[in-house]
């Protein structure tokens, strides 16, 4: 007892309430900066007949004139209800986990296998404490005007219990979910942890400035951080990397979690399954990989606000978001 008790306890001192709240913010920031994008994207990889042969700047259009401004947002109510908790989880969970892997393996803890590790580690935590309301925001962003199924998140989250009586409905994707995280979180963190690195140890001009810890020094390094452009551009390269790999599991995911919105879809079909109708049915273009030009217009927005918004929200604190580097 008394072993698990000091191991609780030293899980917990590593929790950092301004890293929890970092990370919400980021999260929330990005999200809502795309959430229209989002919408289209839902649409477009489930192929809802009523944006069927449209584009991506023909669907915007359609959506505003057919449903209205508010309705380039709809589902975003219930994804700020799961971003919020869902981001600081993620966050606070790659650094608990970094933290608590450099007391375990102390200089290894920065290679890229570890960080890899920890992010895909944060990413499962996350995603299995808020998915059901990630369920409920695609339910709710898929409605049509005059076609609603679901009033709200409470109307959404009580109906697709009564679909079988059972938590097993609010995790339908569940699984596919995880699949895609694990590679999707560990891709995301690593390569912006490195591609940070990188631009701090080359003092890339524009990129880098001596950070308000200038004054600290550790023998012939000094204290370097990102500038605004720089923490942007490292997360834009970080987001077009990890979607590039996951995007197919994204979207045998959303198929997934609608099946029983899309008619021609059958609701029992398994990963494996799903992958081969989206796959015989569509092809890897225009299946697997349809609406990717919609997903990179997302990602690169998405990612960089959010590691963005996460480095100034921890300087805000008054946490260290630099490195020291060699002076060359």
């Amino acid at each position: 007892m008394a072993s698990t008790d000091n191991q609780n306890s030293s899980v917990f001192k590593h929790f950092n309430w301004r890293t929890f709240v970092s990370g919400g913010i980021a999260g929330s920031v990005a999200k809502t900066l795309v959430a229209p994008i989002d919408r289209v994207k839902i649409l477009k990889q489930v192929h809802s007949k009523h944006y069927a042969g449209f584009g991506i700047f023909e669907s915007f259009h359609r959506i505003y004139q057919i449903e209205g401004f508010l309705a380039l947002y709809k589902g975003n109510g219930a994804q700020m209800v799961r971003i919020f908790p869902y981001a600081a989880l993620q966050f606070t969970s790659y650094e608990t986990f970094k933290s608590l892997n450099k007391k375990l393996f102390n200089h290894k803890s920065n290679s890229v296998i570890n960080s890899l590790a920890c992010g895909s580690l944060a990413g499962i935590t996350a995603v299995s404490c808020t998915y059901p309301l990630d369920v409920v925001r695609s339910r709710l962003a898929f409605q049509f005007k005059g076609e609603h199924v679901y009033k709200g998140i409470v109307d959404a989250l009580v109906k697709i219990y009564s679909e079988s009586k059972s938590i097993k409905s609010y995790y339908r994707g569940y699984l596919i979910t995880i699949m895609g995280m694990v590679p999707y979180a560990g891709i995301s963190f690593s390569s912006f942890e490195h591609i940070k690195k990188f631009v701090l140890k080359k003092h890339v001009k524009y990129l880098t400035h001596r950070g308000d810890h200038a004054n600290l020094t550790s023998g012939s390094h000094s204290y370097y951080e990102l500038t605004v452009v720089g923490k942007l551009l490292c997360g834009a390269c970080t987001g077009i990397i990890a979607q590039t790999i996951t995007y197919p599991v994204d979207v045998v995911r959303r198929h997934m979690q609608l099946s029983n919105m899309i008619s021609e879809a059958n609701t029992k079909m398994g990963i494996k399954d799903t992958f081969k109708y989206v796959y015989s049915k569509y092809g890897v273009v225009k299946g697997l990989y349809r609406g990717i030009t919609l997903n990179y217009l997302r990602a690169v927005p998405m990612v960089s606000t959010s590691f963005c918004f996460y480095e100034l929200s921890k300087k805000f604190f008054g946490l260290k978001t630099g490195e020291f580097v060699k002076i060359s």
